[in-house]
């Protein structure tokens, strides 16, 4: 108090000014707008609640251009002032992200005397700016970091930020999230992380956070909130993106997630495919969610097999198809198991078959002679026309152990895909060969037609989803492009990588399904004798 005394009026107005967390004050009365016809900065009026919001968790849920990225700088840039000795993060998921970020707050910070003087300056002069990584250092202790999580997200271990700053976080990895999580110091009043961002569509974490049950505070600011948008940038960006029912000028001048871009499903006919009743005899009584983890398997000191237990109504389904995606450590095994059921979708038309997801297994760091058991289990039960799995990596051991046990029935079932290679999907009925009576046969890549097939099903409503958020999640992340080539002018499609298990699992499942009759096909061509004579 006796220091505060001997400040003069207009240093307890400096001292005030700076106390801002939000870093308004201190932009208002320090920084320039060469835009501006006074060249004094302001913000816009619906920037005042956003940027002095203190919630400890926020997430954005907002358009393009609505002022993201100047509330990072202001945050930054009154840091230092209003916490000594504390240390603020600023993230990206990659490094072309977070470099216009750092290279912003570095600006602002050398534009102003105050905090270029309020720098940590070592011998010769040098300023308290270090990069690759960036670092800012001040008088105080207090300090500004710049990081990227890199996939596994251990770029970000190792922080303990007061103040976290995400940018693109509809872009940051899972595993980034994960570690995030971890350096937040929780206990301090004062600590806040903010999340930034413009949805992709995608059912990912990004999303998961602007949910009502999340527990963050959810700005929705759309790009109609900044002063200067009016009549002609409505009707250009309509134009730019064709229409403003467009899922990109939903996502990018409204905010609204719609639409994955280039996703694998249209996120309408997706929810057509699923029972959104979540106390449905469906939901509750028929579909099963299994989870089993290597901590609860020996806990428990049963087999597997005791913790495998299937409602009794699926004996009602006559034929059913099996999937499974293979994993170990890092990444978990899913076994889904569809049944067929009749469906008629209007009157008149002829009845079609439809695939109801029946049952998930979720196999966490579970052995491979433990997955078998799992695996023969799902066999005794169902006994499904195919169970097909990859078999490549990880689940080559397993397969060929099947293929070559005693359990024959299993053996003709099982079916091993590798998601890289190309398969007979059909034959071309143009030429047909004398000798074996079909035609030349149609290849096609594993992965890039079964997942052809999926969608086929779900835009003909002709598979039924359970309301399991992790699967639905999963239905919606996966997204593609394609990356076409001087010798390839169709181009190829290069899916986005992530944990998309049990989505392959389903994969794996209707392949099989599908390719039922080119199958029956295969082995009558595979059975006819080769020389004739030798069997006379």
């Amino acid at each position: 108090m006796a220091a505060i005394a001997d400040l003069s009026e207009e240093e307890r107005y400096l001292l005030a000014i700076l106390q801002d967390q939000s870093g308004i004050d201190q932009a208002e009365f320090l920084w320039t707008d060469d835009t501006a016809d006074d060249m004094v900065f302001r913000c816009w009026d619906f920037q005042y609640a956003w940027y002095r919001d203190n919630s400890k968790f926020q997430i954005d849920q907002a358009g393009r251009a609505v002022g993201k990225s100047v509330g990072m700088q202001m945050r930054s840039w009154a840091f230092p002032f209003t916490n000594p000795g504390e240390e603020m993060l600023l993230t990206a998921p990659e490094l072309i992200h977070l470099d216009p970020i750092t290279r912003a707050v570095e600006d602002r910070i050398m534009s102003v005397r105050l905090s270029r003087e309020f720098l940590k300056t070592g011998s010769g002069g040098v300023t308290g700016f270090t990069h690759r990584p960036f670092r800012a250092e001040f008088r105080n202790g207090a300090r500004i970091v710049g990081r990227i999580p890199q996939k596994d997200g251990k770029g970000v271990k190792g922080q303990h930020p007061l103040k976290l700053e995400m940018d693109e976080g509809q872009d940051y990895p899972e595993a980034g999230w994960v570690e995030l999580g971890e350096t937040l110091k929780y206990a301090n009043p004062n600590a806040t992380w903010r999340t930034h961002g413009v949805s992709r569509g995608v059912r990912d974490r990004y999303y998961k956070q602007t949910q009502p049950e999340s527990g963050w505070k959810v700005h929705r600011i759309t790009a109609m909130h900044r002063e200067d948008w009016g009549p002609e940038e409505r009707a250009a960006k309509a134009e730019l993106y064709g229409s403003r029912d467009h899922p990109d000028y939903r996502r990018n001048i409204l905010g609204l997630h719609g639409d994955a871009m280039s996703s694998l499903f249209v996120l309408t006919r997706l929810m057509q495919c699923v029972d959104q009743n979540q106390g449905s005899p469906y939901n509750t009584d028929v579909y099963a969610h299994i989870r089993i983890n290597d901590e609860r398997l020996r806990d428990v000191g049963l087999p597997i097999e005791a913790l495998l237990e299937f409602p009794g109504s699926h004996k009602g389904f006559a034929r059913t198809w099996v999937g499974m995606d293979v994993g170990m450590t890092n990444h978990p095994s899913e076994i889904l198991i569809l049944g067929e059921e009749p469906m008629q979708k209007r009157k008149g038309d002829a009845p079609a078959i439809r695939l109801r997801a029946l049952s998930r297994i979720h196999l966490e760091r579970i052995s491979a002679p433990d997955q078998r058991m799992a695996m023969e289990m799902v066999w005794d039960y169902y006994r499904p026309q195919a169970f097909s799995m990859d078999r490549t990596g990880l689940g080559l051991p397993i397969f060929s152990e099947i293929v070559n046990g005693d359990n024959h029935g299993f053996a003709r079932a099982l079916k091993g895909y590798n998601f890289s290679e190309k398969v007979i999907v059909g034959y071309n009925d143009m030429e047909i060969d004398d000798d074996t009576g079909y035609g030349e046969p149609i290849m096609a890549n594993v992965l890039e037609y079964s997942s052809d097939v999926l969608r086929l099903l779900v835009d003909q409503e002709r598979l039924m989803l359970p309301w399991d958020i992790d699967l639905l999640r999963e239905f919606q992340g996966q997204t593609y492009t394609v990356h076409k080539s001087n010798t390839d002018a169709y181009g190829k499609k290069q899916f986005n990588k992530g944990k998309f298990h049990a989505l392959d699992a389903a994969r794996m499942a209707v392949l099989a399904y599908s390719l039922e009759l080119v199958d029956g096909m295969k082995r009558v061509v595979d059975d006819e004798p080769v020389f004739d004579m030798f069997l006379i």
